[in-house]
Order: C-alpha cells, then sequence, then structure tokens
C-alpha cells in the first residue's frame, strides 16, 4: 500500500488528473474534529447557497458542488496522510516537469531559449515557476545527502529564474521566511537563494544584459492586471451576493477574454492551438489574478465567507502545526494569491498540493486525526522519512 501511495504522489505532478483520487478520501469525514468539521460544512453550505443566487442556479449549483466535494477531498487526503514528508514524493515528478520544460523551451526556442521565459507542453509559465518554487522548499525540508540535494534543489531554482514569475519567487521567500518563524532553520537556505535571485536579477539589469526573466523578477509592472480587476469587480457590483457562478466569471474579464480561446503563455509557440470544440468554454479558466476578487466575482459575498473562513482554519492549523514546510506552503501560496489564483481547483497539480498540505496541518496540529486502517495514529508511531 505505502509503494503504491508513493508512486501515486510522485506521478501526480506529471499527469495531475491522477488527484482525483483524492475523492476517495471522502470516507475519512471522521477524522475531522469538532471545529474543523464545523468549518467545512459551513464552506460547503455558503458554496451552495451563493450558487443558488447566481443568474444561472441550474449549471452553478452542481459545479459548487463538485468542486466543493473536491477541495474537501483533498483536506481529508491530506489529514489521512498525515505526515508531510510525504509530499516529498512530489520531487520526482517535479523534476520530470522542469525537464520538460528545459526540452519544450529548446525546441521553441533554440540555443537563445535563455532569452525567453520557459514554456511548457501543459503547464503554463507562471505554474513551471511556482512548481520551481515549491521544489525549493521541499528540497530543503527533504533529509537527504547533499549530492541529491544539490542536482534537484538547481533544477528546481533554475526552472523558477527562467520562468520569470515575480510570484513565484514570492512563494520562496515569504515561505522561507514563515518556515524560519516555526523554527524551520533549514529554511535560512531560502531566504538566501532569494537574496541571491535579486542581486542576480539588479545585476543584469545595471549592465545591460536582455536576459527578460531575470529583467522581470525586478519589474513592478502590473501585467494588465488592474484591467483584470476592473472586469472582477464589475461583476461583483452587479451580483454581490451569490457571484456570478463557478467557471463563469471568463466573460465579465473583458480584458482576456476579448482575446478568444487561447491556452496557455508559450502554447503558440509549441504549435498548439485552442480546438474548435473548447472555444464556447474558454472562459471558464481565466482568472482574476486575485483570490479575494475571484471569489467575490465567482461566488459573491456568500460564498467568499465560507471560502475565507476554510482558509483561516487552514492557516490556523498550519501555525499550530508548527511544521515548517506546512507554514511554508500556506503562506507562500497566501502572499502569491494576491496577484495570482494559485488556490483554484482544477489546477496542474498545483492548487491541489495547497489543499492537501492543510489537510496535513489539521492532522498534526490536533484538529483532525490521521487514520490507518480504521484507527487512529499518535504521531511519535509516523515511521522516518519516507522517501
Amino acid at each position: 500500500m505505502r509503494s503504491r501511495l508513493a508512486w501515486l504522489i510522485a506521478l501526480v505532478p506529471v499527469f495531475p488528473p491522477l488527484y482525483l483520487a483524492a475523492f476517495a478520501a471522502l470516507r475519512y469525514w471522521r477524522a475531522l474534529g469538532p471545529l474543523a468539521r464545523g468549518v467545512v460544512l459551513f464552506y460547503l453550505g455558503t458554496q451552495l447557497v451563493a450558487a443558488l443566487l447566481t443568474p444561472n442556479p441550474l449549471a452553478s449549483v452542481p459545479l459548487a458542488l463538485v468542486r466543493g466535494l473536491f477541495v474537501v477531498a483533498l483536506v481529508l487526503a491530506g489529514a489521512r496522510l498525515a505526515d508531510p514528508r510525504w509530499l516529498h514524493y512530489l520531487l520526482v515528478g517535479l523534476v520530470v516537469v522542469y525537464l520538460l520544460a528545459f526540452a519544450s523551451s529548446w525546441q521553441a526556442y533554440g540555443a537563445l531559449w535563455w532569452q525567453r521565459r520557459l514554456v511548457h507542453p501543459y503547464y503554463t509559465t507562471v505554474s513551471v515557476g511556482l512548481a520551481g518554487a515549491l521544489g525549493v522548499l521541499l528540497v530543503l525540508d527533504w533529509r537527504a545527502r547533499w549530492w541529491w540535494k544539490l542536482p534537484v534543489g538547481a533544477l528546481a531554482l533554475a526552472a523558477l529564474v527562467f520562468s520569470g514569475s515575480r510570484g513565484a519567487l514570492a512563494v520562496l521567500v515569504v515561505g522561507a521566511l514563515m518556515a524560519l518563524l516555526a523554527r524551520g532553520r533549514r529554511y535560512v537556505g531560502g531566504l538566501a537563494l532569494g537574496g541571491v535571485l535579486a542581486a542576480l536579477a539588479y545585476a543584469t539589469v545595471s549592465l545591460g544584459q536582455h536576459v527578460p526573466a531575470l529583467q522581470r523578477l525586478l519589474s513592478l509592472g502590473l501585467s494588465g492586471r488592474d484591467r483584470v480587476w476592473q472586469g472582477a469587480l464589475e461583476a461583483i457590483r452587479t451580483h454581490p451576493w451569490g457571484g456570478v457562478g463557478p467557471y463563469q466569471l471568463g466573460p465579465w474579464l473583458d480584458y482576456l477574454y476579448r482575446g478568444g480561446c487561447k491556452l496557455w503563455t508559450g502554447a503558440a509557440h509549441l504549435g498548439l492551438s485552442c480546438p474548435s470544440w473548447l472555444e464556447p468554454f474558454h472562459g471558464a479558466w481565466l482568472i482574476a489574478h486575485n483570490l479575494l476578487l475571484h471569489a467575490l466575482g465567482e461566488t459573491g459575498i456568500v460564498g467568499t465567507t465560507g471560502y475565507l473562513a476554510l482558509l483561516a482554519l487552514l492557516g490556523y492549523a498550519a501555525v499550530r502545526s508548527r511544521e515548517p514546510l506546512l507554514v511554508a506552503i500556506f503562506f507562500g501560496y497566501l502572499v502569491m494569491s494576491l496577484v495570482d489564483n494559485p488556490m483554484a481547483v482544477p489546477s496542474l497539480h498545483l492548487a491541489e498540493v495547497f489543499w492537501v498540505a492543510g489537510g496535513m496541518a489539521l492532522a498534526r496540529s490536533g484538529l483532525a486525526v490521521a487514520l490507518e486502517q480504521g484507527g487512529a495514529v499518535d504521531e511519535d508511531q509516523l515511521g522516518p522519512d519516507p522517501l
């Protein structure tokens, strides 16, 4: 069983639909303590009530139910695993993701690939950066020999650098800082790496070298996000209580929507285009690039209240658990949510990690119990690092 679970965790970064296996964890509902159970029920209830208040409740209610259950299933899967060291297995799949990104960039741009931001067969450029930041945090937490940690950490850092994602860099720096405050001394290296990247980017700009990914790390521009936020605010003003419905905010984000059906950034360079059957649904994956605005736009005040309550529970659990990796993931993702939607599911693996880590925090903090073959497991009985 442990070996099959290990392989499943290792493969999900490469094949994210494997996360659907988390629905099997719904049977572990009794693992949640009274506080956690109450907040989760409140979250699900507000999502359904908000869906009833949308312009199209027939579509919104089932979408809200499926998405809400998926989030709860991921949290329960994390509570079932309990030990954050299981997340170390993600490094196996993440290495494949990094290599695919560099190979795809070479295929798209040739020898001058380093002058462009990384592309990937199915990850967005920002997702590659977030995968790089997550990989560095995992390596810092991974108690392995340096000859294993060094190449994996270097590859993850390179993916972050050449993605040019400022949000991903914030995940690394803020996550490492918060982990350090949670007595994770190993995360000093994360802060040092963030400082080195900032210095390298500054030196590159000062010397006039043209490395767009590094130059972008120092940019303070919003890259059109302000116009996206305007569209989300209009949706909120029009439908303040229930929002416009899950996955239905896209048409309101005119700055993104008017361009027609597009796949992720870099897809065109790989010869990929949006198929005709997907065009009517292309607004479903457009995001408001801000967690609060997106939640208010989709689920209004009612749904956002439940969503924030669930996030507050997981944040409290992460701090109470005093697990540096879980603290790093929660606060790193939280800061990135100011300019992106890294917690929106379904995603290309990365949002799901956040919810699974939240479930682990519930178990480690005592707000849920880790279940093994129907019984509670004491934390002292947990074995050594599985990887």
